[in-house]
């Protein structure tokens, strides 16, 4: 599990710059956010879990009603260049928020690289900092693990694991997380396409 963490946390560090050079944004990921948007109240509280450089959910929101969340040094560094948002260092499993303190939360392309392990921890933690009622829209796949040792051609390894689908919405029911919504977005970065789940919190 540590290992994984590891692996994941130094390709992001090492590949910042180069990630965001390469990264753009999906027009269909960019629709989810806007119909999250506009089920939320006119100033909601945000949360987005592995913000990266502040790209995607983060531009979606007001700098002062949304926190972002990533454990890459590097990340967080262009972060803070381009967003006056609240910006903290963190895991995806041990959130340091209090319980209900927001409306949605958000993860594009971060629970991805959990061990599969600890997906469970990450989806109780979510449904904690929720208020009642609230979102989670966020990206996961389907029965896969592994690594590539040259990702993005960068001689950098990175780490992805997740369960069957099945198992994530079960395990997604069991924190009080009920999807109600679901759509494929077609990768940035190659030919593939995410499921992105939404659920509602409902404790």
């Amino acid at each position: 599990m540590d290992e994984q963490r590891t692996t994941v946390q130094s390709g992001y560090d090492a590949m910042a710059d180069s990630y965001d050079d390469q990264r753009t944004a999906a027009p269909s990921a960019n629709e989810g956010l806007v119909a999250l948007r506009e089920s939320l109240s006119e100033q909601p509280r945000v949360l987005d879990l592995g913000c990266g450089a502040a790209e995607g959910p983060l531009q979606f929101f007001p700098d002062e009603r949304v926190v972002g969340l990533d454990f890459s040094t590097e990340q967080l560094r262009l972060a803070r260049e381009r967003t006056e948002a609240g910006l903290v260092a963190g895991e995806l499993t041990a959130l340091p928020f209090a319980a209900d303190s927001f409306d949605a939360v958000t993860a594009f392309y971060s629970v991805i690289h959990l061990p599969v392990e600890t997906h469970r921890d990450c989806y109780e933690e979510v449904a904690r900092v929720l208020a009642p009622g609230g979102e989670f829209l966020f990206s996961i796949g389907d029965d896969w693990a592994g690594e590539n040792d040259d990702w993005l051609d960068s001689d950098e390894q990175m780490a992805w694991s997740f369960p069957p689908m099945a198992e994530t919405e079960r395990l997604l029911e069991a924190a009080g997380l009920s999807v109600f919504d679901r759509y494929g977005v077609r990768s940035e970065m190659d030919d593939g396409e995410w499921p992105f789940l939404r659920c509602r919190n409902t404790p």
